[in-house]
């Protein structure tokens, strides 16, 4: 169904949702804090060569991240979804 470039979702991830980034052995790591510092959620990129991301990774990193739904995800990397719009969905899973 949707399939997104990694780089893509890396960038999204970090320059709209204003995630930290740990570059690891294999994977890279993105952390969302609240403003106060406390970690909203987390997922993680591999670290290989560019690559597309599909259907069952989307999910996974929909969960990881707390978007709600997979369509909430790639709305936010196609920039459909307004990083206000993404926190709303994020924090209200977390509470």
């Amino acid at each position: 169904m949707a399939s997104l470039d990694s780089d893509k979702v890396k960038d999204q991830l970090r320059n709209k949702l204003g995630c930290t980034e740990l570059k690891g052995k294999d994977h890279h790591f993105y952390i969302l804090n609240d403003d106060t510092g406390k970690m909203l959620s987390k997922t993680k990129v591999s670290r290989g060569a560019k690559h597309i991301i599909g259907d069952t990774l989307i999910s996974k990193m929909t969960r990881q991240i707390g978007l709600g739904t997979a369509a909430n995800f790639v709305a936010m990397v196609k920039c459909s979804k307004t990083k206000e719009e993404c926190l709303a969905i994020i924090k209200s899973q977390c509470s």
